[in-house]
């Protein structure tokens, strides 16, 4: 069985990065459905949009908080893949190809950050929290903070959210060691530099690639093609002309 790709959504998200991501799922990622969560831009409608005013102080806590809903949305497959609008499909994925990655530990990913800055950061500070209460539980601790699609289970997600309120955030990676899921090493795919072009199944892009780098305009001519999921100029236009009749098709004046 296919699984539903969720996307989590900022609510003021910009649609150019999402609209690419979405066609790279549609030309190379087998799936069910197109579901997002939390904020959706105009010119998309996916299959399912689960509507959702972010609640929180950090980013981590909004996204947790759509994540939350989508875990508990009983329309959605059993098994769901987590998106990032950032994320785009460079390969064709074969089907029931369910795999997980990690890339390295929890451990050695604080002392790197730690390195580059030694003042410290909320967010070093939640991973080492993460990789302590792992300690403590006797699971492992690896890192599955990458920029890829997870493949996890909307219960077991659930249940263990429930159950771990304190952790803040770092969801991937308590998921995973928790459950000990399988899963492969990559390393992590995302582009920080404006004259990179990787040659990698998967590519994430940050605002500032995507908009400026060389990997933002390879990525506008490989997804040249508008998707099922995007709204055209033509559909926008037909519509706008549809708002101009009543449901008897007469014109409707203003008062």
């Amino acid at each position: 069985m296919r699984h539903d790709v969720v996307y989590l959504i900022k609510n003021d998200v910009d649609s150019e990065e999402l609209r690419y991501s979405l066609r790279s799922v549609c030309m190379n990622f087998p799936f069910r459905k197109v579901v997002i969560v939390g904020g959706k831009p105009s010119d998309i409608h996916p299959d399912i949009y689960i509507e959702d005013i972010q609640i929180g102080s950090t980013k981590w806590e909004k996204a947790k908080h759509s994540l939350l809903k989508a875990l508990s949305c009983e329309e959605l497959t059993d098994d769901i893949w987590l998106f990032n609008d950032d994320f785009f499909v460079m390969d064709q994925v074969k089907e029931h190809a369910d795999v997980n990655y990690f890339n390295g530990t929890l451990e050695k990913r604080v002392i790197d950050l730690k390195r580059k800055n030694p003042s410290g950061s909320n967010y070093i500070s939640n991973l080492d929290q993460l990789r302590r209460h792992l300690i403590v539980k006797n699971k492992d601790t690896l890192s599955f903070a990458l920029h890829l699609p997870m493949l996890i289970n909307r219960k077991k997600a659930l249940d263990l959210l429930s159950s771990n309120l304190h952790v803040t955030c770092m969801f991937r990676s308590l998921y995973g060691n928790y459950y000990e899921i399988d899963c492969q090493y990559m390393k992590d795919v995302k582009v920080y530099d404006c004259e990179k072009i990787p040659d990698t199944p998967f590519i994430s892009t940050t605002d500032k690639t995507f908009r400026e780098g060389k990997v933002g305009t390879f990525l506008r001519k490989y997804f040249d093609k508008p998707c099922q999921y995007e709204i055209t100029e033509e559909e926008r236009l037909r519509d706008q002309i549809k708002e101009n009749y009543d449901e008897e098709g007469e014109i409707r004046y203003e008062q």
